[in-house]
């Protein structure tokens, strides 16, 4: 009866093994493709965050273009004026050419405000990578403390019935 007990928690220990060694040979595998999935996420939400700048940049430069642009057309406008004898400093003649530059700083205004989304949209992005990254590294480490936990009850089984045979 004792030889029985002994020859299964021995089994049972045998199995304890086999299994451990493979289990801890795919947790490596695990933890070698989590620490890739994490870096591939850092690297794409730092590719993000660098294009959201470069968006910000992108209008900003544009936006100074129009602006210019606007400058240079109220210019030859005033020109034009001048030369066809107007009194480019009445209210009226100022009115039209401080009109141009307005128009031209509201669209400079909303190609700045266009390139600022855009830009918003890749830090969000950036964002939800990083996110990504932690709830699978989360998930990663909630998997691997339960496989510990079970292999540490299947332990405590193997202890148990060793003693109890002998």
């Amino acid at each position: 009866m004792c030889v029985p007990t002994i020859v299964e928690t021995t089994l049972k220990a045998g199995e304890m093994v086999f299994s451990a060694g493979s289990s801890v040979l795919g947790l490596y595998d695990n933890a070698k493709t989590q620490e890739y999935r994490t870096q591939v996420a850092i690297a794409n939400a730092k590719n993000s965050a660098n294009e959201a700048s470069y968006q910000r940049q992108l209008g900003i430069e544009e936006s100074r273009k129009q602006k210019l642009e606007g400058q240079r057309q109220a210019s030859e406008q005033m020109a034009q004026a001048g030369a066809m004898g107007f009194d480019i400093n009445s209210d009226t003649s100022l009115m039209n050419f401080q009109d141009t530059i307005d128009f031209a700083n509201n669209e400079a205004q909303e190609t700045e405000d266009k390139y600022d989304l855009i830009s918003k949209q890749y830090l969000d992005k950036a964002n939800d990578y990083l996110t990504s990254a932690n709830i699978s590294t989360d998930s990663y480490n909630s998997n691997l403390y339960s496989k510990a936990i079970n292999y540490l009850g299947s332990t405590n089984w193997v202890s148990k019935n060793w003693y109890k045979g002998g």
